[in-house]
This record gives structure tokens, C-alpha cells and sequence, in this order.
């Protein structure tokens, strides 16, 4: 966390390259060059100028992508450069949060939670006050979103307090064929050769303060934004990450950890696997229904190949051994401190074997509102309308009036990307789920072949009729209605309430049993210990390397635009732009080219600790200044969200050199190149080769989280080191890989397979 910042061993950040005072990241009283890293609509992003330009990742701004588009106008397709101010264009749904203040208000929310003897009421009563909490914070700072946040399974808790702008416009976003080059077969994967950034731009009304989208708005001015670093980073260079990581589950008991493993993770690969079936062939008929799945599409995408690499890597990485060998070390510390915490670790097994009993119910549950977007207006619309008959901060937080505005725009984007066929299929992928249950677990009567009569009939695709319910809220007109969306959504109302209820259940017993199991780890693992992300800004240290994904092979940490080329096959996901691979062979005689490399640079790993909300998150050298932009990590990696892996945890950057050739060759944006600083580059020679490549094998390890005075989280045992790879001076590689690559379309010669081995770097790991 930034408070945490003055204990990292300062000694050991100087050994790594860090060059700037670290104690600058971060200041309670102007924020320091932290500031400059902004919560973009849940992902990560950084001010690049003084005239509010925002950076983050190409799949950041998919929506807004998508949300702009049309058939005649495809953006996702053709990509999109405003040339002025006046061609920028609204990023639909789209917000900029710049954190102002933190706050500790641990004490207040902890005497609710131990004021109350019952486990729901409990639950909802922290809840309460956590709302009463933000309320207060936002009626005495207009313009601002607060945020209560929990640490350290309810130990600690922090008031954050944020600027929250309105207006946020595209600028510039590559086309898909660069922005998301390789797409899933990639995702997750090394080499990446992905061009994953998209630049926006925040404005602010007249008088400078937040204001919803207006002609007369103007740039917003950051009282920080970060210097573009040019020059780039190469092998064993510092790199931070600043950003906004979601969720890990560092801190999950063994007992959790397993039923993730066994339940939760498979049977999110079995429905989004249909899901995303459903969606590719809807958009393979039809242009514009492809233009309307594409964000849903892209999201489930992730979410199943991450569900996939969960499991494997939790399994190749001994993650739930090491976790169990945790509970038997807690086991016996617990012993010798009397009663204190008797009763804990029994505590928390109940709770995990109560979800299991239950899960089949609650996961479709949860999943209502994931897939049909008519069913989830539906949903929305009845249970906002039973929220608000309660007092406001006594409702759940997504239906209380701060979330009215948020909650319409979701309303919005389901009613634009209507289509009936596509609906009724992902229902029905549901419903034969639903139906399959015993009859203990069943929560609705609906049958599937019910579902064509329903989308026939409704009227919950209409948004005029739509807005007239979101707007009246009036639950008692919503019963009464026949639409058979509606008189299903009550029914699925009901079941949600139900669900909610034994969720606060087990919050409320969490709330006790969390702190306690959370001073059990940190007398048994020792040292300062950092809490599990939770979407608040946190600050990770690494070095630019590669690794090695399996035995015999390596991978080094850098790929190129020659690489990129010689993935091109004609065929999505490797299709790349005629303008790319026209610009490419003229690449390294460019400023923006790496002279060490020979080439512009495109993507690199490093060994930072990164999770998903860190996408768009700003890189920066050791002297502060933007190097790339963090977008994924590699497939041995997903597993980290349970453990940091020493050899095994990369994360993957674009590199700001191809950003920056990407609009000064392809895009030809000078404006937006002037704008950062940059603009003198275009016309400068390529660069003579600066210092050495990276030593072989031996060489710096890794930074060690438990090294020193650093943040502790959970580092594999007996994890080594991966070795540091070398790289000839000039060499226009990429990386290793460990599966097949599709090789450049057309080219079936020996010599062009020797290209496409050469441009990914595939070598054999020396013996020695």
C-alpha cells in the first residue's frame, strides 16, 4: 500500500535501479507521482500530460470502443485518432478517479461489528455504517466518490477518498488487429506481440470542477502526470508498477483454496465455455450482432482461459499442499496461546463446507445477471424498485441513490446490445443448468422451453418501457405486471434475496473469525505482511527479465516488431494492418528503436506482482518516469492472485517505444507526440547501442518480496530464482514459447521458417 512505501528495504530498491526517492511515490499531502495513477472504470490508467490525456489498455477502453462503433463506423475494426480536441469523441460509461485522501477508520467500523451478536445482522449493520461512512464523505467533498475498503479479512479499514471525473473521451485506439494482436490464443501467453494501450482524455466543466459530458467542458488539469520515458527499459532495469489491482486470495485457508479448485473454478470454464461458443457464432452471421458481443465476448474470454490457468497453476505451483502444510503450522501456534484463537480454524472450515454444500444453487445464482442482458434488465428493474422501499443507506450499495446514474448506463448498454436470438440461446445454456438441479437446490419453476414465448412477448427490450420502470421504480406496478420476464425476474428476485442473506451470514462470521485468522498468519509467517488487492492503489517493485516456463527452454523478456511480423498469418488473430508491416522493415533505424534490440520493442515482462484491475496500469523507470503499460500476465502466472511465484510470477508491458512509433509511423498523430513531449524524436536518428545486455545465468535474482525489510505475501516455498537470459546485441527476437505458433502466411520455404525461429527467440537452455 503507499503508506507501506518507507518500509521497503531502501537499500535493496537502490541495488535494483530505483533512482528516485521512493518516499515521492507517495505523500498524504499532494499525493505524490502516485497520483498520476488513476482507477479507469475498474482497470488502471495514467495521466501522460497537463492537459488530462490518459493512457491505459486497448482492452480498458474496449467498451467505450465497442459503445462508439457502428457497422458504418467501426472502430473496433478501423481503430479511431481524434486529430483535435473538438474529434474526440465519449467514452460511453467510462470514468477517471484520482485519489485525493486516505483515512483510517478501522475503529468505528470494528465496534459495529463487535457490537452485534448475530452473524446477518452483524453483516448488514457494517455495512450500514460503511455506507453512512461514505455518505457523509461525499455530502461534505461534491464531486467526489469515496470508498470504505476493507484490509486484512476485516482487520484494517481504510476511508479513500477520490476526484471523480465525468467526461472521459476517446482519443486514440489502434485497430483490434494491433490492440488485441493474437487475441485469446495469445492471452495469457509469451511471447505477446499485442499493442494493448489506448489514450483518452478527461474534461472537467468551465469552472474546473467534475461535470457530466458538456461541448463546453474543457481538458482537466492532474496536479501530476508522469514524464514519457522515451528511451525505454531493457533487460534487468527497475521497473514500478502503479495501479489498482482487483482481487487476490493470498490469505484464502486451505479448506477455501480447494473448493475453488474443485467447484468454482471448473464450473466457470463449463458455462462461459458455452457461453462464449454462443457468442462466436452469433457474431460469425452477422456484422452487427458481432459489433454487439464483442465487450461480453472478450470478458467471458478471459474469465474462462483465467478459470483454466487457476487450475493448473494452483496444481503445478503445490498451492493448496503449501496451504495446508500453513494450517497444520497455525494448528500448533494456535495451541500455545490458550483460548485466544480456539475455535478459528473449525470456524472457517464450517463456513467453506456450507458453500459447498450450496454452490450448484448459488453459482447460477450469481450468474443471472452475467448472460442474457434482457433477463438482467429484468432483474435490475424489479429488485431496484424492492430496494428502494427501504431507506437508502439500509439498501444493498448497487441500488443506493449514489449508484443511480452507474446502474442506468449498464440498463443502457444491455438495451443497445439487444439481440433475442443471442439472448435466448445464453438463457437457455442457463436454464438446462437450473433444471439439472435436485430439487433441494431448485430456486425458480422456469422451464427452457419456456424462454422463446418470454422474448416474443416482453416488453423489457423496449427502452422506452424500460426507462419509464427504471425511472418510477415502483414495485408494486411491477407485480402487478404480466410481462413474463417480469413475473420470472420476481421469482429470480427472490432467490437473490435468499442468497444475499446467507452470504451476510457468512460475512458476519468472517468478521470475527477474518482479524483472528489474519493475526494467526502474521505471527506464523513473520515480517510486515501486505493485504490481499482490493481494487486500491497499491505499488509493486520489479525488474524487467524473463524466465523459464519449462525445463529446457527460455524465455527472454523482450519482443519485437520483427517478431510481431513474422506472426502475421492474413487470419484473425494474427491479421496485422498492411500500415504496421509497411512501417515495420524501416522500424529500426527509428528513434523509438532499442539499439541493443535492433528494433522497436513491443512487449516485456518483468517479474512484478500484478493482478486483474492492474491492466492499464503505469510502468515507470527508476527515475519515475512511463516506460508502458501493464496489459497481462504469462499463462504460469495466473495462479498468482494465491501466491507470488519467485521463478514463475511475470507480468507482461507494452513498451511505450511502440506506442510511441506506432503513432508517430502508423497513426502519424504528431499532436498527440507533441503533447507528451516527445514530438523532437520523430525526426532523430536511431539510437547507438547503450549498455551491455543482461549478464547470463547467475546473474541479479529476482527481488525477493521476503528480501530485507520488503512486504511479505505468501512466496513459494523453496521456490528458486529462474535464470536470467542473455540476448546478442542487435538480435530482433522475441521470446520462447513453449507451443506453436502460427507460422507468416504464404511462407513455406526453409528460409522463412528459419525467420519466424529467429524472430521468436526459440532457443535451448545451455547446460551449464
Amino acid at each position: 500500500m503507499p503508506k507501506q512505501i518507507p518500509e521497503l528495504d531502501q537499500a535493496r530498491l537502490r541495488q535494483l535501479g530505483m533512482r528516485m526517492d521512493p518516499r515521492t511515490l507517495w505523500s498524504p499531502k499532494d499525493g505524490g507521482l502516485m497520483r498520476a495513477s488513476v482507477n479507469l472504470s475498474g482497470c488502471s490508467a495514467g495521466f501522460l500530460s497537463a492537459k488530462g490525456l490518459v493512457a491505459t489498455n486497448h482492452h480498458c477502453a474496449f467498451g467505450a470502443i465497442q459503445a462508439g462503433s457502428s457497422v458504418e463506423h467501426d472502430y473496433l475494426r478501423d481503430g479511431f485518432l481524434a486529430t483535435t480536441l473538438a474529434d474526440e469523441i465519449p467514452a460511453k460509461g467510462s470514468t477517471v478517479k484520482v485519489l485525493v485522501a486516505v483515512e483510517d477508520v478501522t475503529m468505528a467500523i470494528r465496534e459495529v461489528a463487535e457490537s452485534e451478536a448475530d452473524p446477518a445482522t452483524r453483516a448488514q449493520k457494517v455495512q450500514q455504517a460503511r455506507a453512512g461512512v461514505v455518505a457523509a464523505c461525499e455530502q461534505g467533498n461534491p464531486g467526489h466518490r469515496c470508498q470504505v475498503a476493507e484490509f486484512y479479512n476485516g482487520y484494517e479499514y481504510q476511508l479513500l477518498r477520490y476526484l471523480e471525473l465525468l467526461d472521459v473521451r476517446l482519443v486514440y485506439a489502434p485497430p483490434s488487429a494491433i490492440g488485441n494482436f493474437g487475441g485469446e490464443i495469445d492471452n495469457w501467453m509469451w511471447p505477446r506481440h499485442s499493442g494493448d494501450f489506448s489514450l483518452l482524455r478527461a474534461y472537467v466543466g468551465p469552472d474546473g470542477k467534475p461535470a457530466a459530458h458538456a461541448e463546453d467542458n474543457v481538458p482537466y488539469t492532474p496536479q501530476r502526470y508522469f514524464e514519457v520515458g522515451a528511451q525505454g527499459v531493457g533487460p534487468g532495469d527497475f521497473v514500478g508498477i502503479l495501479g489498482y489491482p482487483g482481487r487476490t486470495n493470498r490469505y484464502l485457508p486451505a479448506a477455501e483454496v480447494q473448493r475453488q479448485l474443485e467447484q468454482f473454478l471448473p464450473a466457470r470454464v463449463d458455462l462461459y465455455g458455452e457461453w462464449i461458443e454462443i457468442l462466436e457464432q452469433a457474431g460469425t452471421r452477422d456484422q452487427a450482432i458481432r459489433i454487439k458481443v464483442a465487450s461480453k465476448l472478450r470478458g467471458l474470454a478471459n474469465r474462462h482461459k483465467n478459470s483454466r490457468g487457476m487450475i493448473d497453476g494452483i496444481g503445478k505451483n503445490r498451492l493448496l499442499e503449501q496451504r495446508k502444510a500453513e494450517d497444520e503450522a497455525l494448528v500448533k501456534w494456535a495451541k500455545g496461546q490458550g483460548e485466544t484463537y480456539a475455535g478459528v480454524l473449525a470456524g472457517i472450515q464450517k463456513l467453506s463446507d456450507d458453500k459447498r454444500a450450496g454452490f450448484d444453487r448459488d453459482f447460477l445464482i450469481d450468474n443471472l445477471n452475467q448472460g442474457a442482458g434482457s433477463l438482467a434488465t429484468a432483474v435490475t428493474l424489479v429488485r431496484r424498485a424492492r430496494e428502494r422501499l427501504k431507506p437508502d443507506l439500509e439498501r444493498r450499495p448497487a441500488y443506493q441513490d449514489r449508484e443511480e446514474r452507474r446502474q442506468w448506463q449498464r440498463q443502457e448498454r444491455r438495451l443497445r446490445d439487444y439481440d433475442q436470438a443471442v439472448d435466448q440461446a445464453l438463457m437457455e445454456a442457463l436454464f438446462r443448468r437450473v433444471e439439472a438441479l435436485p430439487d433441494t437446490l431448485r430456486f425458480t419453476g422456469f422451464s427452457v422451453a419456456d424462454i422463446p414465448g418470454v422474448l416474443r412477448s416482453t416488453k423489457v427490450t423496449d427502452p422506452a418501457f424500460v426507462k419509464a420502470a427504471f425511472d418510477a421504480a415502483d414495485a408494486e406496478a411491477l407485480r402487478a405486471s404480466r410481462d413474463p420476464m417480469l413475473v420470472l425476474a420476481h421469482e429470480l428476485v427472490t432467490a437473490i434475496e435468499a442468497n444475499d442473506l446467507r452470504k451476510d451470514h457468512a460475512r458476519g462470521q468472517m468478521m470475527v473469525l477474518g482479524p483472528r485468522y489474519f493475526e494467526m498468519l502474521k505471527a506464523v509467517r513473520g515480517g510486515p505482511v501486505y493485504p490481499d488487492a482490493n481494487g486500491t492503489l497499491r505499488f509493486s517493485y520489479a525488474s524487467v527479465q524473463g524466465y523459464a516456463p519449462r525445463d529446457g527452454l527460455v524465455a527472454t523478456p523482450q519482443t519485437t516488431v520483427a517478431g510481431q511480423v513474422a506472426k502475421h498469418t492474413g487470419t484473425e488473430p494474427f491479421d496485422l494492418p498492411a500500415a504496421v508491416r509497411e512501417a515495420a522493415p524501416g522500424a529500426p533505424q527509428t528513434y523509438w528503436a532499442d539499439p541493443n534490440l535492433g528494433d522497436v520493442p513491443v512487449d516485456f515482462l518483468s517479474n512484478g506482482d500484478t493482478t486483474g484491475g492492474n491492466s492499464g496500469s503505469p510502468v515507470i523507470d527508476g527515475q519515475g518516469r512511463f516506460v508502458g503499460l501493464n496489459f497481462d500476465r504469462v499463462w504460469e502466472n495466473i495462479a498468482g492472485d494465491y501466491g507470488y511465484n519467485v521463478a514463475r510470477s511475470r507480468n507482461v508491458i507494452v513498451d511505450v517505444r511502440y506506442l510511441l512509433w506506432t503513432l508517430d509511423e502508423v497513426a502519424d498523430a504528431g499532436s498527440l507526440l507533441e503533447e507528451m513531449g516527445v514530438a523532437d524524436h520523430r525526426d532523430a536518428p536511431a539510437r547507438s547501442k547503450g549498455k551491455a545486455a543482461v549478464p547470463a545465468a547467475g546473474g541479479d535474482a529476482p527481488p525477493d518480496p521476503a528480501a530485507g525489510k520488503g512486504l511479505v505475501g505468501t512466496p513459494l516455498a523453496g521456490a528458486e530464482p529462474g535464470p536470467e537470459p542473455t540476448r546478442a546485441s542487435g538480435q530482433a527476437s522475441c521470446a520462447c514459447t513453449t507451443r506453436e505458433t502460427p507460422a507468416p502466411g504464404g511462407r513455406g520455404s526453409a528460409l522463412g521458417l528459419l525467420m519466424v525461429l529467429g524472430a521468436l527467440g526459440l532457443r535451448r537452455r545451455s547446460a551449464g
